[in-house]
């Protein structure tokens, strides 16, 4: 289980590093689906389907918009899984395919939203637009602990949100990180300082003080 982003130590001293397996697990698959073995591309699905979930829900805050980008996310492995070139492993490229996929839908959100916000300043004294549920995801496993960060993870910057979520809660390594954002490596250390900043000055009055590791176990396990 990875350590939840609270219990992790400020310090970016402690390096992760990427696990180390001399062959790359998904490798079989990707060259029997390249052979035109389809049932092949369907296992890579079901093999990684439940982690790029999992990071879409983190990065949109919403099973539907999550539910959409998956979908477009394995659509687009599908259709441009020739340029993975086994530089990196598959799982690293296929975050990357997932990150591109959310952003892509928080700039599809963002343009709906002022769209509806320009609609309700138009209005004036008429009925009201109906309103879109927002807020926490209530389908994540946890409390109203759990539903706070969630929260205020989605007001993070996109680009402090993705790579705190890749190693915080995915467990990714700097390196692989920096693989999947296609930024340096120092980049992603700075911004994972960043947002672990901003996050525990969003939580401030939940987490005042440090107190003992056990206390606060379980808040985005």
């Amino acid at each position: 289980m990875t350590q939840p982003i609270l219990n992790r130590p400020s310090s970016l001293t402690a390096h992760r590093v990427a696990p180390v397996e001399s062959v790359d697990p998904d490798l079989e698959l990707i060259d029997r689906w390249r052979d035109g073995d389809s049932q092949a591309f369907e296992a890579l699905v079901r093999r990684h389907e439940r982690r790029v979930f999992g990071l879409l829900l983190r990065m949109l805050g919403s099973r539907e918009e999550a539910e959409d980008a998956a979908q477009d996310t394995f659509l687009n492995l599908h259709r441009h899984g020739h340029r993975f070139r086994r530089e990196a492993r598959f799982s690293t490229f296929l975050y990357r395919v997932a990150m591109n996929a959310a952003l892509n839908r928080r700039r599809s959100l963002g343009r709906r939203r002022a769209h509806m916000d320009a609609l309700v300043r138009e209005q004036s004294g008429g009925s009201a637009l109906p309103s879109v549920p927002r807020g926490p995801e209530d389908s994540a496993a946890g409390g109203e602990i759990r539903d706070r960060v969630q929260q205020e993870l989605q007001g993070l910057p996109p680009a402090l949100r993705a790579p705190v979520v890749l190693f915080d809660i995915e467990g990714l390594a700097y390196a692989e990180i920096a693989e999947v954002l296609q930024v340096a490596e120092g980049t992603v250390k700075s911004r994972i300082h960043r947002a672990r900043k901003a996050l525990k000055e969003r939580l401030r009055d939940l987490v005042p003080d440090e107190g003992p590791a056990e206390e606060k176990e379980g808040v985005l396990a």
